[in-house]
């Protein structure tokens, strides 16, 4: 009588161990990913123009008494001077892709995306970045 027939199906799954590697799974559970963490933005004036919601005065309009802020601002809003700054009032027309500012004489100044540049009066403006309808900007006086 001849036992080979049944041999093979009982060593089968030793065969079968051994070569996908012993006792392993065949399957090795996925490591996991750190999450990730943007990188730290900081709204100095040795750094670029901050984002909105990073602007150091954020709605603080009245921090630009002085000539020099970063604000955020939104179609509307009307940036005022005192009177040490030579620079009338500026409302803002438009935030988000363009910013357009106008002063009461009707002079419009018009820039189309962050990191652009505008000057009126005494004072620049440093255009950052926009989130829907409103936009960084840091203002300083002019060079």
């Amino acid at each position: 009588m001849n036992r080979s027939p049944l041999l093979v199906p009982a060593l089968l799954p030793a065969l079968l161990l051994t070569a996908c590697g012993g006792g392993e799974s065949a399957t090795t559970p996925p490591t996991p990913v750190p999450p990730s963490t943007p990188p730290p933005t900081s709204a100095t004036p040795s750094q670029g123009v901050p984002i909105p919601r990073t602007a150091a005065d954020g709605r603080d309009l009245a921090a630009c008494q002085d000539g020099e802020c970063e604000v955020v601002v939104r179609k509307g809003d009307i940036l005022r001077f005192g009177t040490v700054v030579d620079t009338e009032p500026l409302t803002v027309v438009s935030a988000g892709d363009t910013f357009t500012v106008t002063d009461p004489s009707g002079f419009t100044a018009s820039v189309g995306g962050a990191g652009g540049k505008l000057q009126t009066g005494s004072v620049q403006i440093e255009v950052g970045e926009s989130a829907g309808s409103r936009t960084a900007i840091r203002i300083s006086p002019r060079p």
